[in-house]
Order: C-alpha cells, then structure tokens, then sequence
C-alpha cells in the first residue's frame, strides 16, 4: 500500500556479529493501525426528484472497517438516527464492504431528500467519517429554459405580426390611389387619331 501509510509491511534487519557472517532475524511484519481514513467517492450530488442516487464511501483503512453506518443531518446541525433500514418498504438500501459503502435512495423527494448525508466508518481503532451534500431539483427544472425560449419566440412573432398589420394599411391605400405616370415627353401627335386619356 505505497503512498497511503496502511498496510502490512514486512522489515528484514541485518544483526552483524563478531564473526564475518551477518545473521538475519526472521522477517517480521509491521502493521501500523489507525483510525478509519473515510474518504466521499463525490462529495456533492444532483439528482432530479422522483429519480434514484447512489451515495458512495470508501475507506483503504488497516484495520479495515468492520462497520458502516448512514447518517443525515438535519437542518438544525443534529444528526438524527441511522438512515438505513434495508426492509422492502425502505426507500433506503446500503450495500457495504470492508472498503466501501453505497446508500441507495429511490423515489428522491424534493423537501424530505435534500441535505447533508454522513457515511460513518469504524474499525477496532475508532470511528471517522466523511459526509455527501444532497441536492435534488425539480423535474420540471429542465423544462423551464425551453419554455421561456418558446415565450420569447411568440413575443418576437407577435411583434413582427403587429408591425406587418400596422404597415398595409399604408400599402393599400397607395393601391387604391395610385400616383399619375409621368409623360414620356411626346404631345399629341396632331396629324394622328390618337387619342390620350387623363390617368388623374
């Protein structure tokens, strides 16, 4: 276990005597224990109501945890009894092991679920643990952005509406009365039989 100071080590010490062979004791093992090193796999989760989540732990603790429990604190700073009950009714399931934990809550409900989750850890040494901050929004909350594109899209249309509506009243009454042409420069022809109207 490099890097995490837990584990089994084993220590070879060289005994040096007078004579010019060295003797070796037999190889002992060294096994430093502590408390429980409880680390959240995430520490914040989001989670849209009526879905499930998984909360997780884990722990490369020596000696391993032997125990897990799931706590959540209440708004007042309290923590209150074990969330876990694995019964069938239970909207809660944990599934644990010596190195980690999971707290399964189905049916996520936006007042109860909210909140901060403690996963506890013990072994023979002590106790420690880490906690989870749970946020659960609505199931609408998805929906709220594509509707307030769609409003804003009725009030550009019905905008543009208003506009076109308020310009072809102009337009029609330049169709109604259409302006006089403009002559070409040529005056009657007095030898032909041509005969010009007035437009006006």
């Amino acid at each position: 276990a490099w890097g995490s100071g837990f584990g089994s080590f084993l220590a070879l010490i060289p005994l040096l005597t007078s004579s010019r062979r060295g003797l070796r004791c037999p190889p002992c093992s060294v096994s430093p224990a502590g408390l429980p090193n409880i680390k959240a796999v995430k520490k914040s989760e989001h989670a849209t109501e009526r879905e499930t989540v998984v909360l997780g732990c884990r722990s490369d603790s020596f000696p391993p945890v032997t125990d897990w429990v799931w706590y959540k604190v209440e708004s007042s700073g309290d923590q209150v009894r074990p969330v876990i009950s694995n019964s069938s009714q239970s909207k809660f399931l944990v599934v644990s092991s010596e190195t980690k934990t999971e707290l399964r809550i189905s049916n996520l409900d936006l007042e109860t679920d909210p909140g901060k989750y403690v996963c506890n850890g013990t072994n023979s040494e002590g106790t420690s643990q880490a906690v989870i901050v749970l946020r659960v929004r609505n199931r609408f909350a998805a929906l709220w952005p594509f509707l307030g594109i769609v409003a804003e899209v009725l009030v550009l249309v019905t905008v543009i509406f208003i506009y076109e509506k308020r310009r072809k009243p102009d337009e029609v009454l330049d169709a109604v009365l259409p302006l006089p042409r403009k002559s070409s420069g040529h005056v009657n022809d007095k030898g032909k039989n041509v005969r010009q109207r007035n437009a006006n």
